[in-house]
C-alpha cells in the first residue's frame, strides 16, 4: 500500500523562492519536481514525510537567510507548509 500523497498549492512566486534556493532545490528535488501548473499556482504532490522534510529544510534556510526579505519569504512559506502538515495529520486520525 502506497503512502497518501498530499497536494501542496504554491504561488508561482513562492515556488520560485524555493527553487532558487540552492540548498532547498538540491535537497528537496523530489518534492519540487512533482510540479503541475494549475491556473496561476503550482501544485506539488508529496507524502506527509516528504512534506515534513521540505518544512525542515525551508525552516533551516529561513533561519540562515542572507537577507531579511529572503528570511521573511521562507518563513511565510514554512508557516504555510506547517499548517498543511498539521491539517493532514489531524485529518488522518
Amino acid at each position: 500500500m502506497s503512502p497518501n500523497k498530499y497536494s501542496v498549492m504554491l504561488t508561482e512566486y513562492d515556488h520560485s523562492v524555493l527553487t532558487k534556493n540552492s540548498m532547498i532545490s538540491m535537497l528537496c528535488k523530489k518534492q519540487l519536481g512533482s510540479q503541475k501548473k494549475r491556473d496561476d499556482e503550482i501544485e506539488l504532490s508529496m507524502t506527509l514525510a516528504e512534506l515534513e522534510d521540505l518544512i525542515g529544510h525551508v525552516a533551516a534556510e529561513s533561519n540562515h537567510a542572507r537577507s531579511k526579505r529572503q528570511a521573511e519569504d521562507l518563513g511565510a512559506i514554512c508557516d504555510y507548509l506547517e499548517s498543511l502538515a498539521f491539517n493532514a495529520k489531524r485529518n488522518s486520525k
